[in-house]
């Protein structure tokens, strides 16, 4: 009988290879098998520390050229984040691949959605749940980054199986897994994993406790598990952040980044009401999109909790009681500042097996619905319409609306696409720089574009990620710092160094060194780039820009004979700008600005160029471009900053 239990349908074996197989592909093709996002660096960074045998580093030398967002570097070094999910990146790295660990998940995620469906409802919904899973774009997509979120969101889909499990059979096992894998989830991302399982908690306490006698042994077993792990997560703060109590992100960045208004985390906008509330429709609209690509992808999972608990009121408490998972999710969200909108509405994703559920017994309950509206129509013919739908409606997904969202028809920075440098970060430096090639060496990165404005220290991500926690590897890669290189050399006197000055397609290795109290910078080392894995490596700055005109040319060799070649950035470009437009020069503002604008990706940074640049033009008999300078601005929702100009390189 347990046995038949385990058994699960060749459909879903399908679907869950299928999801690997896709998750695997994207994850090379998109995601170049590497970390993108800070988050994901971090996560990698620690599990780096684990397979060390440690739990935190010492901080290096010279530490401030290493600061990096969410790693705490105050004489220990180590991420801000709880050790469920490093833990399992380690057995990623011993494999020598960390990337797979989501598409596995996510492939045994599939599998989980079949199971909680046949749970909780049927076996059609469970089978209906294991296909949606398949072809949810944002599953996939979501599943092929670094991200923590599938990791997450597998151990709450098992926790929620093993909790339905245990109101059925309250047995001592059952318990325990139910609670091993809801303390996996609170290990990897405790906000999230208490949010999605308080209803359920609520439920299973009164559930068990009315059923005392018969549930003891399941409810013992499920609170002494939890104690355990929850034993694990302030043995590990004690050891790393001093307190049992105290979590990473507060040592990173102090209490301001809790949840609540009146604050504002990492950003200079203060979290109100209002914001939350504006955010929380964000996210909607998002999750309208994401979830399987479609138009109105919400709407079979509202669908149960509009209309069936009306018409099944056997399925009304399961349906109020997965919808209020999902909804505790949205209100604690609704209270943190940081709801960005980064892959989606992410901060959701691990409501997605509560929204699948509920979207799977849609799609089950659909013909019956509506044969009982359009009585002539039988439900054979109803299902054959809903079939025929649910096909077009994926085809939508997968081959027009997916397409878009990885190639978008227009990008306009490293956020808004992820077929390349998602995120402002390129395994191509890297790959360029041990092509030449160096060894023994550390190289500073400076990034001629602007950094994010709350994460100042990020923007040489493409290299921290390839840091060695000990610095045995051939390249230590440090973030510059100008006024202070010899603190630098000094700290490593017995490697070579060199900076790394560009962008993430070209830019400069110049070597440096110094002697007696002087710093000397040698000549540019030149590479063209072997193959598509390579960024060009230049000796003349006019490279990096399209030289559209030869007064923009004298313009360019002008500005870096007078100027050291390292100050040059796009902060400095616009700030020249500016000051030749006071002081009526608009020609060689204009020019600054035009500079600016081939190498800055900000928008924020590239409304400001642009919206100096027009009057600039408007100045110099330049009207029409003026003009359409204006025209791209005024829409302030959704202002056009990027393309303007293709034929002069902006």
């Amino acid at each position: 009988m347990r046995i038949k239990k385990l058994q699960i349908p060749w459909p879903v074996v399908v679907c869950a290879l299928s999801v690997f197989i896709l998750t695997s592909l994207l994850s090379y093709f998109l995601f170049d098998h590497i970390p993108h996002v800070h988050d994901e660096i971090g996560y990698l960074f620690q599990a780096k520390i684990f397979k060390l045998g440690r739990l935190f580093m010492p901080s290096p030398p010279a530490k401030e050229f290493f600061d990096f967002p969410h790693i705490i570097n105050n004489g220990r070094w180590y991420s801000q984040y709880t050790p469920g999910y490093p833990f399992l990146l380690l057995l990623g790295l011993i494999l020598g691949a960390p990337w797979i660990l989501n598409p596995l998940l996510a492939s045994f995620s599939v599998v989980l959605f079949y199971f909680l469906g046949k749970e909780i409802f049927n076996k059609t919904v469970g089978l209906l749940a294991s296909i949606l899973g398949t072809i949810s774009i944002w599953f996939l997509l979501m599943s092929s980054t670094m991200m923590s979120h599938t990791c997450c969101m597998f151990f709450l889909s098992l926790f929620l199986l093993f909790l339905f499990r245990s109101i059925k059979n309250p047995s001592a096992a059952n318990g325990i897994f139910a609670a091993l894998s809801l303390g996996m989830g609170l290990l990897i991302r405790p906000y999230t994993s208490f949010l999605v399982s308080f209803p359920f908690l609520v439920f299973y306490t009164v559930n068990q406790w009315l059923k005392i006698r018969s549930t003891a042994k399941n409810i013992a077993a499920f609170t002494l598990t939890m104690t355990l792990v929850l034993s694990i997560l302030m043995a590990y703060n004690t050891a790393t952040n001093g307190n049992p109590l105290r979590m990473g992100y507060i040592v990173c960045y102090g209490k301001e980044v809790l949840p609540g208004f009146g604050i504002s985390g990492c950003y200079d906008l203060i979290h109100t009401p209002y914001q939350g509330m504006l955010n929380t429709g964000v996210y909607l609209k998002s999750l309208n999109t994401y979830l399987f690509g479609w138009p109105s992808s919400l709407f079979l999972a509202l669908f149960p909790l509009v209309i069936l608990g009306r018409f099944r009121p056997d399925y009304r408490k399961k349906i109020l009681l997965l919808s209020s998972g999902f909804m505790c999710l949205m209100v604690g969200y609704f209270f943190y500042w940081g709801t960005v909108e980064t892959i989606g509405p992410r901060f959701y994703f691990e409501g997605i097996p509560l929204l699948i559920l509920l979207s799977a017994l849609g799609i089950y309950e659909l013909p019956h619905f509506l044969s009982s509206i359009f009585k002539k129509l039988n439900t054979e013919q109803i299902n054959r319409v809903v079939i025929a739908g649910l096909i077009v409606l994926a085809a939508y997904g997968f081959f027009y609306r997916f397409p878009r969202l990885i190639w978008p028809p227009e990008p306009e920075w490293f956020y808004d696409t992820y077929a390349e440098n998602f995120a402002g970060v390129t395994p191509k430096i890297n790959h360029t720089l041990r092509s030449i090639p160096i060894t023994n060496a550390v190289v500073s990165m400076k990034m001629i574009h602007s950094h994010i404005p709350f994460f100042q220290h990020g923007s040489w991500g493409s290299g921290f990620l390839y840091n060695d926690p000990e610095f045995r590897g051939e390249i230590i890669y440090a973030r510059e710092l100008e006024e202070r290189g010899r603190e630098l050399l000094s700290a490593y006197p017995l490697r070579k160094h060199y900076v790394y000055f560009g962008t993430l397609k070209k830019g400069f290795l110049i070597p440096r060194k110094k002697e007696s109290d002087q710093i000397f910078y040698g000549e540019p080392i030149p590479f063209s780039g072997g193959d598509q894995k390579d960024i060009e490596l230049l000796t003349d700055p006019k490279g990096l820009y399209k030289i559209y005109s030869p007064d923009f040319k004298d313009f360019l060799e002008d500005l870096y004979a007078h100027e050291d070649l390292l100050r040059i950035d796009t902060s400095y470009l616009i700030k020249s700008g500016h000051r030749f437009k006071s002081m009526g020069n608009y020609r060689a503002a204009a020019f600054f600005y035009e500079a600016a604008l081939q190498l800055e990706q900000n928008p924020e940074n590239r409304y400001e160029a642009l919206n100096h640049l027009s009057p600039c033009y408007m100045k110099l008999g330049k009207g029409d471009d003026a003009k359409k300078i204006f025209t791209a601005l005024k829409d302030w929702d959704n202002p056009k900053l990027f393309h303007l100009f293709p034929e002069r390189g902006f």
